[in-house]
């Protein structure tokens, strides 16, 4: 870590005073991609841009696939390269330095290592960018530092960072943790160069209150058939609509769903060197149009006002995610939400996940030990991870998920009591990410904007909407 000290404390303290924690909450998990307008902004493409690869146009009514592939083979260490492990590693620089976005990870260290260490935070937006400085120069850079889902691919195969096998730690230890999770945390060779502590399956948490109201029924096991398959679910948000006057919504808006289908995908956005809309992606646009032209929705914004007002005030049926979202952006830590534990999960009409915090090594880390030390008791300490469920967070270790699954006693006080693993880990165990890429969060961030367009009638029809989409991401220079 090179370390200008002056220079580095008066950054670290601007960082950590300009910091912004996702959901307007410092505690809360900040998972959400870069705004959509700023891909919205690049509309202007190379007239030559091939349209993407789609070999199965999508019927404008079918909807999409409801069979999920299954998932790798959780403890199957045998596709990963492992190097040779580092012997005695030891520290040989300065206090140690932490990068992240928000004070979650910071959090953890405090809690599960607790030694001396220095920290930047960069608003989550910024957050790559600086990434990207630091590690060019290694002025400032850290020895330790945290991604999320969407652009962990892309440090993972850099050079930028290092394996954890440098680290000292060995592929023995990882036997507990969900394949899926350690694929993300592999360079294209196969050498895992992080680790996480959460796995993030998904579910729909729905509002109780509203269930009954619209639906007539309120119970986990009364709810699930409404959102048991994608034309359940459209079916439903009719009934909700119509059942209230209008006044009550399914979702807050489209892109709650979005993720859901996204992860429903056979193949990435990257195929072959060309931008592909897989055929449920394109089935999404038409989902899309049912739900704007039937007034289905609030037509809110993803982490906007509006979306975050409707988690308490019971005009939203349901919010789609996984652990993190209802522990840390629904405001029930600080009690600013007054319908906590009057709230339910069922299972998504197809498993998907959401997010995920990925620790890792920068090549200039000289706190070898120390990194080794905060991963392990993290992200493998069963006491320390076991002790991280108690506030619902659904950990990376199989064993640990099992058993709460099966444990009558087990309950988060946020869903009335309800055992949230045992519907999540059928999700778990099925995640697959093979259509992840190292660009998809501007590729991500593009699709949704073309969308938007396309809703507000400024795109005239699908296939014109994903050759725009084309366009745009062959603007970014990612093909």
């Amino acid at each position: 870590m090179k370390t200008k000290k002056i220079v580095a404390l008066m950054l670290s303290l601007a960082m950590v005073l300009g910091a912004v924690a996702a959901c307007s909450k410092d505690e809360a998990k900040d998972t959400t991609a870069a705004k959509a307008d700023e891909s919205a902004a690049k509309t202007e493409a190379p007239s030559e841009t091939e349209a993407p690869v789609d070999t199965e146009a999508p019927s404008d009514t079918e909807a999409p696939s409801e069979t999920e592939p299954a998932g790798p083979a959780n403890g199957d260490l045998s596709q990963f390269t492992e190097n040779a492990v580092a012997q005695d590693v030891a520290d040989t620089g300065d206090t140690m330095m932490i990068y992240g976005w928000n004070d979650e990870f910071p959090g953890l260290v405090d809690k599960y290592w607790g030694g001396t260490y220095e920290k930047v935070l960069t608003e989550s937006n910024s957050y790559q960018a600086k990434l990207d400085q630091v590690l060019a120069s290694g002025e400032d850079a850290p020895d330790l530092f945290v991604c999320d889902a969407d652009y962990a691919t892309k440090y993972m195969n850099s050079t930028d960072t290092i394996a954890i096998n440098d680290l000292g730690i060995a592929y023995a230890e990882l036997g507990e943790m969900y394949t899926y999770t350690l694929q993300f945390a592999a360079d294209d060779a196969g050498v895992i160069k992080g680790l996480a502590w959460q796995a993030c399956p998904c579910g729909v948490f729905y509002n109780r209150t509203v269930a009954k109201e619209t639906l007539g029924v309120s119970e986990p096991d009364e709810v699930q058939p409404f959102f048991a398959t994608w034309d359940a679910f459209m079916d439903a948000a009719q009934k909700v609509s119509d059942a209230s006057n209008g006044e009550k919504k399914i979702i807050s808006g489209t892109d709650d769903i979005w993720r859901a289908i996204l992860n429903s995908r056979t193949s990435g956005w990257i195929v072959n060197g060309k931008v592909n809309v897989d055929p449920v992606m394109g089935q999404y646009f038409d989902m899309a149009r049912t739900l704007k032209d039937n007034n289905l929705t609030f037509e809110s914004s993803q982490w906007g006002d509006v979306w975050t007002a409707n988690m308490s005030n019971q005009s939203v049926l349901s919010y789609w995610g996984p652990m993190w979202l209802l522990n840390f952006c629904m405001g029930f830590q600080d009690d600013s939400n007054p319908t906590k534990g009057d709230w339910g999960l069922v299972k998504a009409p197809g498993d998907f996940f959401w997010g995920g915090t990925w620790m890792m090594a920068s090549k200039y880390c000289d706190n070898k030990k120390t990194a080794a030390d905060i991963m392990r008791a993290i992200a493998l300490d069963e006491a320390n991870l076991r002790d991280m469920t108690k506030t619902g967070e659904f950990v990376n270790s199989v064993s640990i998920m099992t058993d709460l699954a099966s444990d009558s006693s087990y309950s988060v006080e946020y869903l009335g009591g309800q055992n949230p693993a045992a519907v999540l880990l059928a999700a778990a165990t099925s995640i697959d990410n093979s259509t992840v890429g190292p660009n998809d969060q501007e590729i991500n961030d593009a699709f949704n904007a073309v969308v938007t367009s396309y809703l507000a009638g400024e795109i005239s029809s699908v296939s014109e909407a994903e050759s725009v989409f084309a366009q745009n991401v062959a603007a970014l220079g990612i093909v």
